[in-house]
C-alpha cells in the first residue's frame, strides 16, 4: 500500500451554508482496494457510520449534506485507509471545512 498521493497536508474547503461538500478520496495506490474511514479530527469520531448528514460514496469520497455555519464551520476530517490484506495503513490530508454565514436554503 502507499500512501497517499498529496503533499498539502491540510486543505481547505469553502462552502456556502446550506450547500453541500463533496470532498474526493485523494489517490493511492493498494491491492486489494483499501478498506476506507472518514473521522473528524477533532472528536475522533468515525463520521459515516450513523450522522445522517455525512455520506460516504461507493468511490469512498465524503458527501456533507446541507451544510450549517454552527455545525460544521471547522470541522477537520481525515480520511484513513487500511489494508485488510497487508494491515498496511495510510492518512489522507486534513480537510478542514469553512461554512460562510449566508444561508442558501
Amino acid at each position: 500500500m502507499t500512501q497517499f498521493a498529496s503533499s498539502n497536508r491540510q486543505q481547505f474547503v469553502s462552502v456556502s451554508e446550506g450547500q453541500a461538500v463533496i470532498i474526493d478520496l485523494p489517490p493511492i495506490e493498494s491491492y486489494p482496494a483499501p478498506t476506507v474511514y472518514w473521522r473528524n479530527i477533532l472528536t475522533g469520531v468515525r463520521i459515516t457510520g450513523g450522522i445522517q448528514h455525512y455520506h460516504q460514496t461507493l468511490d469512498n469520497n465524503l458527501i456533507i449534506l446541507s451544510t450549517q455555519a454552527l455545525r460544521d464551520n471547522g470541522t477537520m476530517l481525515r480520511a484513513e485507509a487500511r489494508n485488510t490484506y497487508t494491515f498496511g495503513s495510510s492518512q489522507s490530508p486534513t480537510f478542514r471545512i469553512s461554512v460562510d454565514g449566508e444561508n442558501q436554503f
